[in-house]
């Protein structure tokens, strides 16, 4: 079994990439294992946990790194929320579509320049997956009668992965509004999980081709 570490932004990354991602990899002889990014270390006590900040992100993955044990070192961040402190994200766009997230994954490869890390940013927001099967997403949140608006934001674009026009359009505030009841720690993984891996991976390409690199490892 291939240990793989993954730096994911907070919580509802953490528990897709448990509940979600690791059973279907352990098929492929791969354990994932998530760390949620530090925001604040302390003397005593838990750290912080979640969070936007370049140097706090930098040191996870350089701890990460020197963990001879595992194959692979990766990440699971939205685009949306990356820090704005690492100049290369400063220097793109808000909605940049597939070529902005993928030059910010290789300026990520290329500042840390270790031959076992490949970084995935999430485009634009976990919550994209949530557009992948709009009955599934109504139905979790109690809510039937907003599928045919999630059904019609998802069918605005190519993929859900495109789903992203700015601060108050993004899918976290689309489903925001749709539905005062969500809660992303709570729904996010929970719904992902419901509409499943082949699901998300068919309308997802860029996930997809993570997964892909997972698996083939």
């Amino acid at each position: 079994m291939k240990r793989v570490l993954v730096l994911v932004e907070g919580q509802t990354e953490e528990r897709f990439v448990k509940d979600t991602l690791t059973p279907h990899l352990i098929a492929f002889q791969k354990a994932l294992i998530p760390t949620i990014v530090t925001t604040k270390r302390i003397v005593s006590g838990p750290n912080f946990k979640g969070g936007g900040d370049f140097m706090k992100m930098e040191g996870d993955i350089k701890r990460l790194l020197a963990d001879t044990n595992a194959v692979a070192v990766t990440t699971f961040y939205d685009y949306y929320g990356f820090p704005r402190n690492f100049p290369p994200r400063a220097a793109l766009p808000p909605n940049p579509g597939a070529a902005g997230a993928d030059q910010l994954q290789q300026a990520l490869a290329a500042h840390f320049k270790q031959p076992n890390f490949k970084p995935y940013i999430h485009l634009h927001e976990f919550e994209a997956f949530l557009f992948v099967n709009a009955g599934v997403t109504a139905s979790n949140l109690f809510l039937p009668e907003i599928a045919p608006k999630i059904s019609a934001i998802r069918n605005a674009v190519n993929s859900a992965e495109e789903i992203n026009d700015g601060p108050q359009t993004a899918p976290s505030k689309r489903i925001k509004s749709l539905a005062a009841n969500y809660q992303k720690t709570l729904h996010g993984p929970a719904i992902a999980g419901s509409v499943g891996l082949v699901a998300l991976r068919a309308d997802c390409p860029r996930f997809d081709g993570w997964v892909n690199w997972l698996e083939a490892l």
